[in-house]
């Protein structure tokens, strides 16, 4: 969705619905979205540049990096960002200054919506995805995944802890 920041006057310009976008804008391996992302937006124009606030709320699927299950992560996020027109960036200059890095930048007039709902959803979604706290892995010799049951490797990694303690001593 493309907002044209002509558009947004000085009062400011609100959004709120849900849209699909699709999965593969997801930065994390073999994730998906469950469903769309519902959001509220307000924008408001400041000379050339545009705030806005909002808040995003989907949830997306995910793999955990410790036992390898699939499991869903909900997102209920606020943000509050400044956009400014790429014709700030100083063209003949092909690398950012440190400043620059931290600015957001419109192009033509134009502001893409589904670009920043995205980057909120990237934002929000850990680097590594553990499904719980507690999640004990998979077992490195055998593959079991220790949340489900224990495995023989397990038992034999205690005797050979408690015959290595007997040796210690």
């Amino acid at each position: 969705m493309i907002i044209n920041v002509n558009k947004i006057s000085d009062r400011g310009y609100a959004l709120n619905d849900t849209i699909e976008i699709d999965s593969t804008h997801l930065l994390e391996d073999e994730s998906f979205f469950l469903e769309g992302i519902e959001y509220q937006i307000f924008l408001k124009r400041q000379n050339q540049r545009v705030q806005a606030q909002g808040k995003i709320k989907t949830a997306i699927s995910l793999i955990c990096v410790s036992c390898l299950e699939q499991f869903d992560l909900k997102i209920n996020s606020r943000f509050d960002i400044i956009l400014f027109p790429s014709e700030m960036v100083d063209q003949r200059n092909t690398a950012l200054d440190e400043e620059e890095l931290e600015y957001i930048f419109y192009e033509n007039d134009q502001i893409d919506l589904e670009k920043i709902l995205i980057e909120q959803v990237n934002l929000f979604t850990p680097f590594k995805p553990v499904c719980k706290a507690e999640c004990k892995g998979i077992c490195s010799s055998c593959g079991t995944n220790l949340n489900h049951s224990s495995c023989q490797c397990e038992q034999n990694k205690n005797e050979i802890k408690f015959l290595f303690e007997k040796v210690k001593r």
